[in-house]
């Protein structure tokens, strides 16, 4: 269990802790901050900055596994992912799903699947950012 913060209602600020150095902050008991988040570049799996990701592989064009550092409490988060290239005539956009078919989402990870938004043919976005949110 990490370090959480918990303002709630008529009491004021709680605080539990178990000395892994991950703090959660919550209002009325809900976790308001990302659990973990991750920009890499899609080309190379590369990472440049993170919070709680061990890795990111890439298996295929377009398809990714996040391995998270500390397991989340359940499964049942949500990831918000966007991605992109600059492009000689503009921006080519992504489109970023959580890929089930690659790895079941799990407390310890998941995967990514990136398809080029005007063709729908996976590819690798130079710029891939993730944000993970749950309890």
């Amino acid at each position: 269990m990490p370090t959480i913060i918990n303002a709630v209602s008529g009491t004021g600020l709680t605080q539990t802790a178990d000395g892994s150095g991950i703090v959660k902050l919550q209002s009325n008991g809900v976790t308001t901050n990302a659990l973990a988040w991750v920009n890499f570049d899609g080309s190379t799996a590369t990472i440049r900055a993170s919070y709680n990701v061990s890795s990111v592989t890439r298996t295929a064009t377009g398809t990714y596994t996040i391995a998270l550092s500390s397991p989340l409490s359940d499964a049942n988060y949500s990831v918000v992912a966007t991605g992109g290239n600059k492009v000689p005539t503009g921006i080519a956009y992504t489109v970023v799903t959580l890929n089930d078919n690659a790895i079941t989402p799990s407390t310890s990870g998941f995967g990514l699947l990136t398809t080029h938004a005007s063709t729908g043919v996976t590819w690798d976005p130079i710029r891939v950012g993730v944000a993970v949110f749950g309890n």
